[in-house]
């Protein structure tokens, strides 16, 4: 029978040498596979700790210079400033250092900056005053759309968004929607809609109640349940737009009742209050 290896090599090192246990096993490897002393583990390798670097595609068609050049641009560097270490992107940095040296009298650099900043304006009321053009035309399209429909009894298109919640200043060119964007948008409008309508039903069905009811438990049974769909009435419409708000019929002014305008906020202090997490 062969004597272990361990064993082989303590006796080629000498008589005198004392013998040590060694078991090949998890995290014990046999001796030539050991790392060498002075020899990285890894030679061919990437350096440990090393980050991913983003990979681009260098292929036809691909523009990888204007890649590489958004990674230079944005990447971060450090640079000191009122004696203070700050991170930036290279190309806000490259900006802070023109204006330093515009404000320092640079003619190259204040004209330089001076053309960047108007360009940029120009660029911005320009697509401004494009975006409340095609608000203009798209609202009065279906605006029309919707009176003709009306006038000849016809069905009324529900265009999204609908030309009534975009609303146009046309002093400055500003353009919103008070209103769904999208269709997926539109189906949790209408939701909440449903909702809201069917809260007004249940608070006038347990306003009824209460009137009604000849005992003091049922009138608390009654007027909790009438408290809470008004609570929901409120807080749905609180966060719709002024055009689609309602006015609660049957509203109860009873302490414990929620106002319109302050529902969620009710709602928020209250949880507080009971110890309910709110989030954010």
């Amino acid at each position: 029978m062969n004597r272990p290896r361990r064993k082989q090599e303590d006796a080629s090192a000498g008589d005198d040498r004392k013998v040590v246990p060694y078991s090949v096993g998890y995290a014990k490897p046999p001796a030539e596979h050991r790392f060498k002393k002075g020899q990285s583990g890894n030679p061919n390798g990437r350096r440990k700790g090393s980050k991913n670097k983003p990979k681009v595609d260098t292929g036809h068609g691909m523009r990888a210079a204007e890649e590489y050049l958004r990674q230079e641009a944005y990447r971060s560097v450090t640079l000191r400033e009122d004696g203070e270490l700050i991170e930036l992107p290279a190309i806000q940095a490259v900006f802070r250092a023109m204006g330093v040296a515009a404000m320092k009298g640079n003619r190259f650099a204040q004209k330089t900056m001076a053309e960047l900043v108007t360009n940029l304006e120009q660029r911005d009321a320009d697509a401004r005053f494009e975006l409340m053009g095609n608000a203009v035309e798209y609202k009065e399209k279906w605006t029309n759309e919707i009176e003709r429909c009306e006038k000849n009894g016809l069905p009324v298109p529900d265009p999204v968004p609908h030309p009534y919640d975009i609303i146009i200043n046309p002093n400055n060119g500003d353009v919103r929607i008070e209103g769904p964007k999208t269709r997926e948008q539109k189906q949790r409008f209408d939701e909440a809609l449903a909702r809201r309508a069917e809260a007004q039903e249940e608070v006038s069905y347990f306003a009824d109640k209460y009137r009604r009811s000849r005992t003091d438990k049922m009138k608390v049974r009654y007027l909790e349940e009438w408290h809470w769909e008004q609570r929901m009435f409120d807080v749905l419409n609180d966060i719709l737009p002024d055009r689609h708000k309602a006015k609660l019929e049957d509203r109860s002014y009873r302490e414990g009742a929620s106002r319109q305008g302050n529902a969620l906020v009710e709602l928020r202090k209250n949880r507080e209050l009971r110890g309910e997490y709110v989030g954010e």
